[in-house]
């Protein structure tokens, strides 16, 4: 009697998460696709010529080999290589009225899967967080 009913614990732990695991990873990728396609800003207080020079050096080393650069509506517009072409993620520097900077980032060329699913999301996420620490950082470091 005890062995039956671990048994059906252990049928049902599975059911549940072959239900539940399959919906988590399509929310995650909605979030993620939603989250690339989305324009994020930055404002900073470095002039567009320094902070084109620091987004130019967050696509260099070895991240060189899995980004090329692109044409696109952004002052610099970087591809994913990929399966299809990969995504492509523009970056527009503007200067504000004071002096500093404002960065525009967002996925401007994708590859969508199902008609709502975006190939390579994740790494533009990525990418962005990566050079919006890099922007707040270095002026935190001053």
């Amino acid at each position: 009697m005890r062995a039956l009913k671990k048994e059906n614990a252990v049928e049902s732990l599975l059911c549940i998460m072959l239900v539940v695991g399959p919906i988590a990873v399509l929310v995650w990728q909605l979030i993620e696709t939603r989250n690339a396609v989305e324009t994020t800003t930055i404002e900073t207080t470095y002039d567009p010529a320094e902070v084109a020079r620091i987004v130019r050096e967050s696509f260099a080393g070895p991240r060189a080999v899995l980004w090329t650069a692109a044409s696109g509506p952004g002052t610099i517009n970087m591809r994913r290589r990929g399966f299809r072409g990969g995504i492509t993620m523009s970056i527009t520097v503007g200067r504000r009225s004071d002096g500093g900077s404002q960065v525009d980032m967002w996925a401007s060329d994708t590859i969508v899967y199902l008609g709502f699913l975006v190939n390579f999301a994740g790494v533009v996420n990525r990418r962005k967080r990566a050079i919006a620490r890099r922007l707040t950082a270095e002026l935190a470091a001053q």
